[in-house]
């Protein structure tokens, strides 16, 4: 894992978030059955695979303000939802996301843009 501080931080905050939305959804739940729990650490490491690690606490905050909206997009869509335990559940539409040929299209028909 690269680690990188700003230039990490503007990239990712210039990704087009719905995009991102759906292709981490794919890489953190591929595997995961319907109904399973899915540590959020893992969206974390996706993140910072794609983005390098953040480094500084302004880059580390900016990282988990959009982990945290990417989560809000996922339970928007009712693809999955955070439990009171602090894993993510996948639910029946993120399933349907998971098996779809175009994740981006099918996340867009469940938000209704």
């Amino acid at each position: 894992m690269t680690e990188i501080s700003a230039d990490g931080a503007e990239a990712l905050l210039g990704a087009a978030i719905r995009p991102l939305a759906a292709s981490t959804f794919v890489a953190t739940f591929t595997g995961v059955g319907l109904g399973r729990e899915q540590a959020r650490n893992v969206l974390d490491k996706e993140i910072h695979r794609r983005f390098g690690k953040p480094r500084g606490s302004d880059a580390h905050h900016a990282y988990q303000a959009v982990i945290v909206q990417i989560v809000l997009i996922w339970e928007q869509a009712l693809l999955a939802a955070r439990t009171t335990s602090g894993p993510l559940r996948l639910l029946p539409d993120g399933a349907r996301v998971l098996a779809a040929a175009d994740p981006l299209s099918e996340l867009h028909a469940l938000l209704g843009v």
